[in-house]
């Protein structure tokens, strides 16, 4: 539960930079980086406005986080028992391979979060940011199947983390 808390405040915090980072990458003339990104994009849109994507970076972090801590307690327990008293001495490729198990079933379980973060800071740039309007637009282009465009390459990057 701790993690989970954790994982909701670093939401909160990481919502401006976040959308700056969305913006940096929709709009290469937006600005050269986060130091000067992050201060164009609160005088324009406003101090509240980064955190109109609150409810979508929530979406994705609780779910990533809980699956993650969930996974990894999971699989290395099973891990430990199924290989006895080998995984004892083999205890760092035991934890390596569990975080690697988590990494990828936290993936799957965030990416539709993911996807409604990236679409709720792509729609305020269009005008249409609400966060139940943007769930229906990604429905609307491609159902279930939408929500898991572009995970391959979430998988590469993640599992490295």
């Amino acid at each position: 539960a701790a993690a989970v808390c954790a994982g909701a405040v670093a939401s909160v915090i990481l919502c401006p930079m976040e959308e700056t980072r969305i913006r940096l990458v929709s709009d290469p003339n937006f600005a050269k980086g986060l130091f000067d990104g992050l201060p164009r994009l609160l005088k324009e849109d406003g101090f509240l406005s980064p955190f109109g994507g609150l409810p979508a970076m929530l979406s994705k972090q609780i779910p990533y986080t809980a699956a993650k801590q969930v996974s990894f307690d999971i699989a290395a327990a099973a891990l430990y028992a199924s290989l006895g008293a080998y995984a004892m001495n083999n205890a760092l490729g035991v934890e390596v391979s569990a975080a690697f198990t988590a990494s990828v079933i936290a993936c799957i379980a965030s990416h539709p979060g993911d996807v409604l973060l990236t679409a709720t800071y792509q729609g305020k740039k269009n005008g249409t940011s609400g966060f139940f309007q943007t769930i229906s637009n990604i429905y609307d282009n491609g159902g279930v199947k939408a929500y898991f465009r572009g995970i391959n390459a979430r998988f590469i990057h993640v599992g490295f983390i």
